[in-house]
Parts: structure tokens; sequence; C-alpha cells
């Protein structure tokens, strides 16, 4: 069984690191010493804050899935929606092919192999953040990852409208 709080110092140093650079971006863009005349430090905090944001729910995500591997077991047996990231190969495969029936039979000769895998066969992409990580993309993938999203609910306006609705701007 892995150690628990192996992977919770883990998301804190990652957690601290980035308050680290969050505070050093604002140190260094909010100062009145260059003159912002055309919004480029404005521009820049927005795109590094939002590239922090991600990268930190990047670096959760990780580790919650270094754990689940490191604990083994089958896909399954932890949670059926977790098998979505052992079918992500084959599910592109199948809209690579246009469905096509050689493809949906392959696709239905790989199922028993895919639901008797472990999470060595979990492609992480499926739940990473990919450059739009608004509320919607975080409860698609808690869901996946069978998160209660309860708690962030209360940052879901200042999720999609300041962190990703600002860097859109941008």
């Amino acid at each position: 069984m892995p150690n628990l709080d192996q992977y919770f110092d883990e998301i804190d140093a990652a957690r601290i690191r980035r308050v680290r650079e969050l505070s050093e971006i604002k140190t260094r863009f909010s100062s009145d010493s260059f003159p912002d005349i055309v919004g480029v430090n404005s521009k820049a905090t927005v795109v590094l804050t939002y590239a922090n944001w991600e990268g930190f729910y990047n670096d959760c995500v990780r580790a919650y899935v270094r754990f689940l591997r490191e604990r083994g077991g089958k896909i399954r047996d932890t949670d059926w929606t977790l098998l979505l990231g052992a079918f992500h190969a084959d599910f592109e495969s199948l809209r690579a092919r246009s469905h096509s029936y050689d493809a949906r039979r392959q696709f239905v000769a790989d199922l028993q192999v895919r639901l008797e895998c472990g999470f060595d066969s979990f492609d992480d992409t499926i739940v990473e953040a990919r450059s739009n990580l608004d509320f919607d993309r975080l409860s698609q993938n808690f869901s996946v990852l069978n998160i209660d999203l309860s708690s962030m609910q209360r940052f879901r306006i200042r999720l999609d409208k300041e962190v990703v609705g600002w860097r859109h701007t941008v």
C-alpha cells in the first residue's frame, strides 16, 4: 500500500511553489517603476496566473494517478468511470477510422483486455488540463476521477470569468 502522506506532501510542495510563483508575478508586474502603458504587464499577469492554475491542477492529477498506479489493482475495481482513461486510445482509434465495421470489431475484441487492465494502462491526459481548464472541463475531469466538486462551486464564476475568461481576452 502506498504511503498516502507522501502524495499529500508532494501536492503541498507544489502548492507552496505555485504560491511563491504567484507572489513573484505580483511583485514583478505591480511595480510602479515600469509604467504599463499598453497593458503588457496586465496581459502577462493574466497568462502567467492561468498557467499557474493549470500547472497546479496537473501536478495534483499526476500525483493522484501515480498513487492509483502504486496502489495497484484493476481500474474497474476502483471506479468504472476511470475506464475512460484506459479506453481513450481505443476511442481515438474508432474515431480516426470513421467508426468503420473493422474498427468497431477491433474495439469489441479488445474490450475484455481493457476491462481487466490496471492503472498502468490509464492515460493521464484524459483528466489533465488541456489549455481550457474552465469549470465545465473541471467538472468533466472530476466526474471521471469520481471526486466531489461541491467544494469548488463557490469558485465557479471566478474561475470561468476571471482566470479563464481573462486569459481568452489576452
